[in-house]
Formats: structure tokens, C-alpha cells, sequence
């Protein structure tokens, strides 16, 4: 826990040093949501510069923690982990982000049809605004909202399909991320409603934790639960490769 809040820490004091470097130039409006909204290409090439920097130094260190909390659901040694990715430690976090990276792109894809209609529904709306209602203006409008309501169902229903991924990549560091999301999708067939159910169990703990105290049990709970819940979906296919690879590493030191 001490270890993802240092990370979070260091995102928002990079994050508040940004912003008053910024200020202090009177370039505020880069962080302003009405010039993203208006599409201002200087703007969201601050932003996607901004995210992606953040996302190369987040995505690593969390996949990291992510094999620790299934060290600690499967009974492991967690300073096996800790000394193997220390010894590793360029190959297993530039692995990783790819590995993170690519999962990203996956994401954007599936979830772009809905951003587009999602637009196209805010252009009739100002449309219908900014003249009299017709029919086909209206029709327009339903028809965007519906799609977008059709690909939002469709973009959720393929992130909960890649939710294996991750965790497959952590058992086994080598695999390939393509053929981990291809798995992935496979296992998570017919799923989907378990994996939403079990999340569900969750979302009464919400309000507890944004007290701040009660987040640094509920979390653990939760991730130690959410390990044990992957190895159960994953099944037959739940096989460990870093133990192997840590004794051949040992061996030959």
C-alpha cells in the first residue's frame, strides 16, 4: 500500500508542479475542460503528451503490485518476487508497459464507435438547440443516443472479456499480450455476468473508502480477493511460470 501511494503521490506532485509552472505563464487554459471539449488540437496534444508520460510510469510499477497481491493469494515468497525484478528490472518493466500499452490501444479501439456517436449525439442536440425541432433532426439525435448506448454495452462487455490479461501476463511474464488478451477472451465467455456480480459485492465499500482510513484495509481485501477470484476463472489454465524462472535464475547466478 505504502508503494502504489509514493507512486500516486509522485503523479500528483508532478501533476501540481505542471499546473503551477503553467500559471504562472497564464497557460491555465490548458487545463481548461471547455477548450477539450471544443477540440482544441493544442490542448489534447497537451493532454495525450500528459497521459502518456503518466501512463509509462504508472503502468510498470502497478503490474508489478499486481504479481505481489497474487504472491500473497497464492501463498507465495514475496522477496522471491521482489529480487527477481529487482535483477530484471529494464526487461520486466519495459515488458510490462508494452504489455499495458497494448491493452490500452485495445480499449480505445473498442470503445471509439461510442465516443464518435457520442459526439454525433451532442451536434443534433446543439442542432435542435439552435433551430426548430424537425423530425429528422430528432430521428438523428435517437438514433446517435442508441448507438452509442449499443457500443458503450458492446466497449464494457470486451474490457470484462480482456480482465484475464493482465493476470496472465503476471503468471507468466513471457507470454505473448496478444495471445494473453486472445485467452482471455476465450476463458471470460459466458462469464461475464459472474465477473460483474463479484464487482458488484464491492460497490457498497465505495462510500467507507472515501473516508481515506478504511481504504488501506478495504483495498487489500479487495485485491487479494479479486487474485483469488482470476486464479478460480482462469482454471486448468492458472500455471505459475515466475517460481520456475526464478530458480533457474538463482541456479545460474
Amino acid at each position: 500500500m505504502i508503494y502504489q501511494f509514493s507512486i500516486i503521490a509522485l503523479i500528483l506532485l508532478c501533476e501540481a508542479t505542471l499546473y503551477l509552472l503553467l500559471r504562472s505563464v497564464g497557460y491555465t487554459w490548458l487545463y481548461s475542460i471547455k477548450e477539450l471539449i471544443s477540440f482544441r488540437g493544442t490542448t489534447w496534444l497537451f493532454w495525450i503528451s500528459k497521459t502518456m508520460f503518466e501512463f509509462t510510469l504508472v503502468s510498470p510499477f502497478f503490474s508489478l503490485v499486481r504479481r505481489l497481491y497474487l504472491d500473497i493469494a497464492m501463498g507465495s515468497d514475496l522477496s522471491e518476487t521482489r529480487k527477481y525484478v529487482a535483477a530484471h528490472s529494464v526487461k520486466y518493466y519495459s515488458s510490462s508497459f508494452y504489455a499495458a500499452f497494448i491493452q490500452l490501444v485495445l480499449k480505445l479501439i473498442a470503445i471509439s464507435p461510442a465516443l464518435i456517436t457520442a459526439y454525433s449525439a451532442r451536434y443534433w442536440i446543439q442542432v435542435i438547440r439552435l433551430s426548430e425541432l424537425t423530425s429528422g433532426a430528432l430521428l438523428s439525435l435517437m438514433a446517435s443516443l442508441s448507438m452509442t448506448a449499443v457500443w458503450l454495452f458492446l466497449a464494457i462487455r470486451y474490457y470484462i472479456s480482456l480482465a484475464l490479461a493482465p493476470y496472465i501476463m503476471a503468471l507468466n511474464p513471457r507470454s505473448n499480450v496478444y495471445d494473453a488478451c486472445d485467452l482471455s477472451i476465450r476463458l471470460m465467455d459466458g462469464k461475464h455476468g459472474r465477473y460483474m456480480s463479484f464487482m458488484a459485492h464491492f460497490i457498497k465499500f465505495i462510500p467507507a473508502m472515501l473516508l481515506v482510513y478504511p481504504y488501506l484495509a478495504i483495498y487489500p481485501y479487495f485485491k487479494v480477493s479479486y487474485s483469488l477470484f482470476v486464479r478460480e476463472l482462469l482454471g486448468d489454465r492458472n500455471q505459475d511460470k515466475l517460481p520456475g524462472m526464478i530458480k533457474r535464475w538463482k541456479k545460474y547466478m
